[in-house]
């Protein structure tokens, strides 16, 4: 793909809000975003709390919270894939992609995934107090935009090395349990002993500039 067939757009001009509020105080799962872009069942205490105002999520849906932006030098975005409905606090902004035929949602929170993007958030939350990506300031980021087919061998390469991640993390889950369970061994087994009597100092300094 050449540079040339790739344009800049603006956020703002494609994607839009949803807040569909859970009226029928329906008993949905409620949860929330992980610093690293996944869902997890809420940890706020939900006794005496109205979930008639908390937003629906619906798959293919899109959550952003840019609170703490700044302090995190992260932005908690997530795709909700689940075909089960949802719910978040009202704190939370709700939206989907209004032309997917333009942008793929996936290439989209792909995008989004980078630590580059991370950064950026990062760097344009120092104008608010609390060191929030404040929505409006979230709409007009511009990102790169190839054409759907392009997008498409993107999300398809990154959800290949993802895949392979995963498999090897699996693999080494195991291995790692036994090492920790060894080092745990080891530490009964052998006494404590000073790290002095095993390094030694090194001061070599530049002298001939």
């Amino acid at each position: 793909m050449e540079v040339d067939d790739v344009k800049w757009v603006r956020l703002g001009d494609y994607i839009e809000q949803c807040d569909e509020r859970n009226s029928a105080s329906v008993n949905y799962p409620v949860i929330g975003i992980n610093r690293d872009k996944t869902f997890m069942p809420t940890v706020a205490n939900l006794d005496g709390v109205d979930i008639a105002k908390y937003k629906i999520v619906t798959k293919g849906m899109f959550v952003f919270s840019g609170m703490q932006t700044g302090r995190d030098i992260c932005i908690r975005i997530g795709l909700y894939d689940n075909e089960q409905l949802a719910l978040v606090s009202p704190a939370y902004t709700t939206f989907v992609i209004n032309d997917d035929k333009k942008v793929l949602p996936e290439y989209f929170f792909m995008y989004f995934n980078r630590a580059e993007s991370d950064r950026y958030g990062w760097f344009i939350s120092d104008s608010s107090v609390r060191s929030n990506l404040d929505w409006p300031r979230f709409l007009d980021i511009e990102i790169p935009l190839p054409s759907p087919d392009e997008q498409q061998k993107m999300v398809n390469v990154w959800k290949a090395f993802r895949e392979i991640k995963e498999q090897n993390e699996a693999k080494v889950a195991p291995l790692m349990q036994v090492c920790q369970s060894y080092i745990q061994e080891l530490k009964y087994k052998y006494p404590k002993q000073e790290i002095g009597a095993y390094i030694h100092r090194i001061d070599e300094r530049n002298s001939d500039n």
